[in-house]
């Protein structure tokens, strides 16, 4: 084989390479504190889903409901949202397409999402669009500390947003007393 070819085969591999490196541990823990945050408030973990977001958090969600950002304090948004969320029979936020960018300590994702709601036998309400997250570290660790949200689509029935706090107090115990004690 000539000079040539080989020269042209070894940047070949050297790109490859270069494109299937695995992800850094930054951008681990930032894809693990996105995913998180569907996954720990689909299943009621509201102590585990605190754990991925700053003590101040900026949400951005007019597209859903108008209004403007707010700056809500880690703690009062959980109360805010143990007192809503486990009120569904079943919610599911897929994820999709994470984009990760970071500079210093500061970074930025974006993810494609679907987040359905279920309740009762008819009650469906489920949006699909895009949440934009930003992202800072402290102490060694990044956390979600900016939610906006980008609506596209809307399918189902905005009433069941109603219907839900009245029954997240007793499902939210419901769920919590079928936790082992061993945990």
């Amino acid at each position: 084989m000539s000079a040539k070819l080989w020269f042209i085969l070894f940047i070949g591999v050297v790109v490859m390479s270069s494109n299937v490196q695995a992800v850094d541990k930054d951008e681990a823990e930032i894809r693990n504190a996105i995913n998180g945050f569907s996954v720990f408030a689909d299943h009621g973990a509201f102590s585990y889903l605190a754990r991925v977001l700053a003590p101040e958090v900026e949400l951005d969600y007019r597209s859903i409901f108008g209004g403007e950002p707010e700056r809500v304090q880690r703690i009062d948004l959980m109360k805010r949202w143990m007192a809503f969320l486990p009120g569904f029979d079943k919610t599911f936020h897929n994820l999709s397409s994470i984009q990760v960018s970071i500079e210093g300590s500061r970074a930025n994702a974006a993810a494609n999402f679907t987040a359905s709601h279920w309740l009762g036998q008819e009650g469906y309400w489920s949006i699909d669009g895009q949440y934009r997250f930003g992202l800072i570290r402290l102490d060694g660790h990044w956390l979600i500390d900016s939610v906006v949200v980008e609506l596209q689509r809307e399918e189902g029935s905005r009433e069941i947003l109603q219907q839900a706090p009245s029954l997240a107090g007793a499902k939210h115990r419901l769920r919590q007393s079928l936790l082992p004690n061993e945990l």
